[in-house]
Formats: C-alpha cells, sequence, structure tokens
C-alpha cells in the first residue's frame, strides 16, 4: 500500500504533463499546420493622414482541415471619420489561403459603436496580407453588410505603426 500511495504524485504528474501537450490530430485526422498572433496599433492606409488610428490584437490556430481556434479583437480609436469608430471582436472559426500570405481569417463575433452603440453580432474576415513589424505587417477587415465608402472594398486597410504580426508554421 505504501508503494502505491508513493507512486500517486508520479501518476499524477505524467497525467498532467501529457493533457498539457497539444493536440495534435483530432477525430478527424487534423493536424495544426500554423501558429499566427499579432498585436499594436496601425494605422488605416485607406483614410487621410491622422485618422484611422487602431489598436488590435489577435491569436489563431489553424488547422490542416481549414478550421481554426482563436480571439479577434480591434478598437478604432474615437474622432476617427464617422462611423468608424468602434470595436469589433470575435472567434476566429476557420481560415483560407497560404503560409506565405494572405491569410483570410474568418471571425465570428461583435461590433460595438463608439460612442453608446450596442452589442450587433456580425461576421467579418480578417486577412492578414503581410507579417512584421511596424511599415511591414498589413492587415484588412472587411464584413458583408456594412456600408463601405471603398465600393465593396475591405472596411479598414491597415500598416502597422508598432508592434507585430507573426507567423510559426507547425
Amino acid at each position: 500500500m505504501n508503494r502505491l500511495v508513493a507512486l500517486i504524485p508520479t501518476l499524477l504528474l505524467a497525467t498532467a504533463t501529457f493533457s498539457a501537450q497539444p493536440v495534435v490530430a483530432g477525430a478527424a485526422g487534423r493536424s495544426v499546420v500554423e501558429t499566427i498572433n499579432g498585436g499594436g496599433t496601425a494605422v488605416m492606409t485607406d483614410l487621410p493622414p491622422g485618422m484611422g488610428v487602431s489598436s488590435f490584437g489577435f491569436q489563431a490556430t489553424l488547422y490542416s482541415d481549414g478550421s481554426a481556434r482563436g480571439s479577434f479583437d480591434c478598437v478604432d480609436h474615437m474622432g476617427d471619420v464617422p462611423g468608424y469608430p468602434g470595436n469589433i471582436f470575435g472567434a476566429i472559426t476557420s481560415w483560407s489561403g497560404n503560409m506565405q500570405g494572405p491569410v483570410v481569417l474568418q471571425v465570428t463575433g461583435k461590433f460595438v459603436a463608439i460612442p453608446g452603440g450596442h452589442p450587433v453580432s456580425v461576421s467579418f474576415t480578417v486577412t492578414i496580407k503581410n507579417f512584421g513589424g511596424a511599415g511591414v505587417g498589413q492587415w484588412t477587415l472587411d464584413f458583408p453588410g456594412f456600408p463601405s465608402p471603398f465600393n465593396g472594398g475591405p472596411i479598414c486597410q491597415e500598416v502597422l505603426t508598432s508592434g507585430q504580426i507573426h507567423q510559426r508554421k507547425s
């Protein structure tokens, strides 16, 4: 009995170690192909200089079957072009593209207009156009049904002013 009691901590440690390992293959045989994360500030390149400053952050795990898991959040600062200020955020559910870019992330979430908006359910895409830091990293945001002043193009066309967009291939 003493041997069994002495073995319990070892078994618990082994169980915790194996259960903490990332899942490489699921029931459908999917595997992780890439992780992407980023955050910082960006400026909308489709607006006049000094307008369209955003703070953003996201993390995504991309799977071989096109599914994804993660989250995205972007806050367009007050004082932007009318209709732009707000917080858009949600869960990343799938992806398309290739590892060299662009990578398109499908997101299901909410939009809250600033000031005084109420959360509105939205589905939108975030396209990672370039990985990198300030002046190099680029992404766009688009969602159907939003009155875009850009003839149906992306709502936000962003270039990083600080931070980083990083990818790690599995």
